[in-house]
């Protein structure tokens, strides 16, 4: 059952304005909400649930309101039903909540939370761009979200080495072996998992594989970097911790 509308953007609450403002900053952007199309789905539900926005569901489109608006990019229907702000103002509501948002130890432990779930996504992405280059199925990108549970510790630029090299691993035993696809998944999954160990543990140094442009590709990413915490490139090469997101530490 949808829930009562909040009455202003602090009853929204941190996670609500951040996936809000995601949306919108989409809409206008033209950028993905979020780096993965089931993390953009998880984005559309909690905001359906909270009473802000309609969606479709479960088809993905309104047969009779085909110009409701989409998202750009993963193409999915929503329409705004939240009549606390003007449509005209509620982007400025977003930024001046994000702006007076306190950095006490509750909004920090949710902010790692965040960056946990967002960077999990950021992880499969770049793991699903790498799989089509070298044209292995781009499911299996889903695999990564296992290792990257088990070994919190990594960067994002680090998690991304090891998705480049595991890739490139399964990719010569392909050619060696023939593309027996359930031995050649497993060999990539095993490669991430044995890269992203031996770089954590210190074994191997340099491994960091930052994206040329610090800006997230998805509106969430940028979001979360620029809006909701001050990391900016730290997104990509500070450790998920505490630490790094008040700023008493780079890595």
């Amino acid at each position: 059952m949808t829930a009562t509308a909040p009455a202003t953007v602090d009853e929204l609450g941190l996670q609500g304005c951040l996936y809000l403002w995601a949306l919108l900053t989409g809409q206008s952007k033209r950028l993905l909400v979020a780096p993965t199309k089931r993390l953009t789905l998880v984005v559309l539900n909690h905001l359906q649930e909270k009473g802000v926005i309609e969606v479709p569901w479960p088809t993905e489109r309104w047969e009779l309101q085909p110009d409701a608006p989409a998202t750009p990019i993963e193409n999915l229907q929503w329409r705004l039903t939240w009549d606390a702000y003007e449509p005209g103002r509620l982007g400025e509501a977003l930024e001046d909540y994000f702006d007076t948002l306190e950095r006490d130890d509750f909004v920090t432990a949710f902010q790692l939370r965040l960056w946990t779930d967002i960077g999990s996504a950021e992880t499969e992405r770049f793991f699903e761009q790498q799989l089509a280059k070298h044209r292995f199925p781009g499911g299996w990108a889903l695999d990564i979200a296992f290792a990257y549970r088990d070994c919190p510790v990594l960067t994002l630029a680090q998690w991304r080495y090891c998705a480049w090299a595991a890739v490139r691993r399964g990719a010569s035993l392909a050619l060696q072996q023939g593309p027996q696809t359930d031995g050649v998944r497993e060999a990539i999954y095993q490669e991430v998992r044995r890269r992203a160990s031996a770089v954590a543990s210190g074994a191997w140094s340099g491994c960091s594989f930052p994206p040329s442009s610090p800006h997230p590709e998805s509106a969430l990413g940028r979001g979360f970097a620029y809006r909701v915490t001050r990391l900016g490139p730290l997104y990509w090469t500070g450790w998920p911790s505490s630490e790094v997101l008040l700023g008493r530490t780079t890595a």
